[in-house]
């Protein structure tokens, strides 16, 4: 029973009188990104508090082991020392308790890459909460399950930010947005959009074996659980797709062309092992590359009529080449800025600077809400 779970009370918290008080309910909360964003969150909040009006509140935490709950706010750094086992139809009872906490605005912070946690992002918006999503698989889904987001938003008045699903903290969804309310119509989006193959395939040119590569991005927080999901391609295509959408571009995953950057069926625990296999081969074409004065990446492109994501030798001084490990880089170009584009860039990938993107989208949604008062 979830009144059976261990409170984690603060003991004690410098108010304001006149703070806006948002909570948050934190999923994933033990997790790689979930755990910084709980630093983090837990170093701004008097802050937070004392420079911008907001008392931002851990309400709850949750996880695939625990759950904690407390509706005076949990210490952030403390939570995995209170979470105890729960049972498997949790997600379902935490998301309908969560549902009848009234009276204070409530973030969903989603820091999973969960298909489950998507589900619930309708009846989340619909009933009045906000949500800060890490978590690229609702909006990824079919164009149409994107669009009714947005509207479930728009209808209820509730923030729902998602800037980390693509290029990790870069500003780039949220100036994307702005182009387009501005009225300028977007022509394409081209750019390194992979993190880590962007540092998997840096590493290689500096001499390092394809599979060791892949390990040291596995190591670093660089990759998604399954590594296998950034090496096929299928991270970087949900990417693509809300890039896509978020240009303007009524775009499905079927629209998308993709060259994966290995193609091959292996399980996560065997993964290293397996890839090399690849090594050599790998290093050959690297080294190819290299004598002609080009690099490998991987470049992902956008327009009214499609999309591509594919591996292309380009110049050594090509930006795209030159990027330092883990750098995107995205260039955008409109009706207004076709001959100079925007280019934005940045770290794309990595636990802590994911954390802050989160963090700075949650600071966001709840100024939404500071506006309506």
């Amino acid at each position: 029973m979830l009144a059976d779970y261990s409170p984690v009370r603060i003991q004690a918290r410098n108010s304001v009188v006149d703070a806006h008080r948002v909570d948050l309910v934190l999923i994933g909360a033990r997790g790689k990104v979930g755990s910084a964003f709980r630093r983090q969150l837990g170093n701004r909040q008097p802050a937070l508090l004392s420079e911008a009006n907001l008392d931002l509140r851990l309400l709850a935490g949750f996880d695939r082991r625990g759950f904690a709950f407390d509706t005076h706010g949990i210490v952030p750094e403390s939570i995995d020392e209170h979470m105890p086992e729960r049972g498997a139809d949790d997600v379902e009872r935490l998301m309908s308790h969560v549902g009848r906490h009234g009276g204070v605005r409530t973030l969903v912070v989603d820091c999973t890459a969960s298909d489950e946690i998507a589900d619930f992002y309708p009846r989340l918006l619909m009933g009045g909460m906000g949500i800060v999503a890490a978590n690229k698989r609702a909006n990824a889904r079919s164009l149409s399950s994107y669009r009714d987001l947005q509207h479930a938003a728009r209808e209820r008045g509730v923030p729902y930010r998602y800037e980390t699903t693509v290029g990790s903290a870069i500003p780039l969804l949220g100036p994307l947005r702005d182009l387009r309310l501005r009225g300028e119509r977007v022509i394409s989006v081209q750019g390194v959009l992979s993190g880590s193959l962007s540092y998997i395939l840096h590493r290689m040119h500096e001499g390092c074996l394809f599979s060791a590569a892949v390990a040291e991005a596995r190591a670093l927080g660089y990759t998604e659980p399954d590594p296998m999901e950034d090496l096929r391609a299928i991270d970087l295509s949900r990417k693509l797709l809300v890039l896509a959408r978020e240009a303007g571009f009524a775009m499905e995953l079927e629209d998308l062309v993709i060259e994966p950057f290995a193609d091959l069926d292996i399980a996560s625990d065997d993964l290293i092992p397996a890839l090399q296999v690849a090594d050599a081969g790998w290093k050959a074409r690297i080294a190819s590359a290299l004598e002609q004065g080009e690099r490998w990446v991987v470049l992902a492109e956008a327009s009214r009529e499609g999309g591509r994501i594919n591996l292309r030798r380009v110049p050594a001084h090509s930006s795209f080449a030159q990027l330092e490990p883990g750098q995107n880089l995205i260039s955008i170009r409109t009706e207004l800025q076709d001959r100079m584009p925007l280019c934005v860039s940045g770290p794309g990938a990595g636990v802590e600077i994911t954390a802050a993107g989160v963090l700075s989208d949650v600071v966001a949604a709840a100024a939404h809400w500071t506006r309506q008062d």
